[in-house]
């Protein structure tokens, strides 16, 4: 049953992440090099935020910063300057939590990747709707439910 699944069985683990410190130029080419959505902030290994491809994605359409820019300051700006363009980290789920939980929290609050923490905010893994799509998939696959 996926509801009882856990986090630890369906996150991923392989993580892409940019330091608080690094540049939006470097998230940037991080986003569109490993076609990712979601890229985890950290300050040294807890995660501090979360950039999304839509709203780095928007930033540069609002010209405000050159993705091809390989000079000057703009392109170069670290992230922590950048604090409109990164989420904070207000849900999260551990884990040992069922995806059940990781559902609820992501319908309630409309996020569409949480992270996932040890019990000290250090990253270990993140689920994002696709793998909660792929959790219920593989349950409907295997239950010869809808085919």
């Amino acid at each position: 049953m996926p509801l009882k699944t856990k986090i630890s069985e369906i996150m991923t683990t392989n993580l892409f992440y940019v330091d608080i410190e690094d540049t939006v130029h470097r998230a940037n080419e991080i986003l569109k090099t490993e076609h990712i959505r979601h890229l985890p902030v950290l300050d040294g290994k807890k995660i501090v935020g979360m950039l999304c491809e839509r709203k780095v994605t928007e930033y540069i359409i609002r010209q405000i910063y050159d993705p091809g820019q390989t000079y000057g300051d703009t392109g170069f700006n670290r992230i922590i300057d950048y604090e409109k363009i990164m989420d904070k980290i207000d849900h999260f789920v551990y884990p040992e939590d069922s995806v059940a939980k990781a559902v609820k929290i992501a319908s309630k609050y409309k996020v569409d990747a949480l992270p996932v923490v040890d019990w000290e905010m250090n990253i270990v893994g993140i689920v994002t709707h696709t793998d909660l799509l792929l959790c219920f998939y593989h349950f409907l696959e295997d239950s010869n439910i809808g085919g």
